[in-house]
């Protein structure tokens, strides 16, 4: 895993962690609720992914999830004036969503969603404009599972809440 992703992830893993934006972390009564939206991929993350992140299913969901979080992105900066950043996330999240349509091998998936969600930060870092956060959350911790990080087990105990 290449250092600039280790970083990024590192920096916006303890970001999301102290927003506290779902239920992954800990919570506390000040958390902000995710998405219906989030939830339903969550739950479907949680049913498809958990022990077996490298299987056909799993990563089909983890493109479709991709898939919303990119579109929902691009036009959140669409929206603010941002067309060249779309553009960035259009070209750089592509390979990522095309698991939605036929099925790739897990290291070419994994390096497809690590480019998304690095340029995802890239960004949100250049504009000021942030993803849906519990979203990007559950494209980070799918991105660290599938690298068999040691936090897989507290991501996919946090994933379980939603079966």
């Amino acid at each position: 895993m290449s250092k600039i992703f280790i970083f990024r992830v590192a920096k916006i893993f303890t970001l999301i962690c102290f927003m506290q934006v779902m239920p992954l972390t800990a919570t506390t009564s000040h958390a902000q609720e995710p998405s219906a939206e989030t939830q339903l991929f969550a739950k479907t993350l949680s049913n498809s992914c958990l022990k077996q992140w490298e299987t056909s299913k799993c990563l089909t969901n983890i493109s479709q999830a991709t898939l919303i979080l990119a579109a929902n992105y691009a036009g959140d900066l669409e929206s603010n004036g941002m067309i060249g950043a779309v553009e960035q996330i259009k070209q750089n999240c592509a390979a990522a969503t095309a698991g939605t349509k036929g099925n790739y091998p897990a290291y070419a998936m994994k390096s497809a969603f690590t480019e998304c969600a690095n340029m995802i930060y890239d960004v949100s870092e250049q504009t000021n404009i942030k993803p849906d956060l519990s979203f990007y959350q559950l494209l980070v911790s799918s991105i660290m599972c599938l690298n068999k990080d040691r936090s897989c087990p507290a991501i996919e105990q946090g994933l379980n809440a939603y079966r």
